[in-house]
């Protein structure tokens, strides 16, 4: 039997969330705006101003300031938490947004149409793919159908930037790969970008249009961007969250001593 699907609706406090597809009840905000100063730009974090800020933090304080500041580089709306809030501040007509109870996420209306966020044929992104690279695999599923093409040349340069993320090169992406091989990148996963030619003799420039990609092409390279960001970044973080957790401090003391002395 298969499950009812309910479209989203400005007039709905329940339909599948254009986020994660769920069926789930939705709660709506209405947006109030507050006026800047005179000459005064929206302040937009960026990555290595996160960087910055986290390093100046207290132990205590990182863990969950990390959590909240790594959300406004992805680029996409949320509610903070804590919230902040102003009084007096005025509404913002015609403007409101949903928040979904199963996922959390937030999408934006104007009037009645949804406006944020736009469809999305590729898979979900990897939950570790940096905010700046996210943002372009984004864009690559809203035009997966339109333009495969362009969609594949949007994720070529999503492998570059990946490649850059983890401190290499970014010029030779043939290079940059086999750098990534040799610190753990699975072999195959290089000799599989060659079908899709980010490396090898066929290899493409990140960026440019290849007259020969189609939505297969495109399909394969949203799989192996989230395959190397969850071998290269998360799996790591994933063993490092358990080891500070599970392991005392002086196991962790004892594992030091021993690694020095076989060094």
């Amino acid at each position: 039997m298969s499950t009812k699907h309910v479209p989203p609706s400005a007039n709905s406090v329940s339909f599948n969330c254009p986020n994660c597809g769920a069926l789930a009840h939705q709660s709506w905000f209405r947006l109030g705006i507050d006026p800047l100063d005179k000459d005064t730009t929206p302040h937009i974090l960026t990555s290595g101003i996160v960087d910055n800020v986290i390093k100046d933090l207290d132990d205590d304080d990182k863990a969950n300031a990390e959590k909240q500041l790594r959300q406004y580089t992805r680029g996409v709306p949320f509610i903070p938490n804590p919230k902040t809030t102003c009084y007096g501040i005025n509404i913002l007509g015609n403007a409101h947004v949903s928040r979904c109870y199963s996922c959390n996420k937030v999408a934006v209306w104007l009037y009645d149409k949804l406006a944020y966020p736009a469809e999305q044929y590729g898979p979900e992104p990897n939950d570790d793919l940096p905010g700046d690279i996210l943002r372009d695999y984004q864009e690559a599923s809203t035009i997966l159908d339109l333009s495969p093409r362009g969609a594949a040349a949007l994720l070529r340069l999503c492998i570059q930037k990946i490649c850059i993320h983890l401190e290499e090169d970014g010029k030779d992406l043939n290079a940059d790969i086999g750098s990534l091989v040799e610190k753990g990148l699975d072999p195959r996963v290089k000799k599989s970008l060659d079908t899709v030619r980010v490396v090898g003799n066929e290899s493409v420039h990140p960026g440019q249009i290849d007259m020969r990609d189609d939505r297969e092409t495109a399909s394969k390279l949203f799989n192996f961007v989230n395959l190397i960001v969850e071998i290269m970044i998360s799996q790591p973080k994933h063993i490092d969250t358990l080891y500070e957790e599970k392991v005392s401090e002086g196991k962790k003391e004892a594992i030091k001593k021993r690694d020095g002395a076989s060094d």
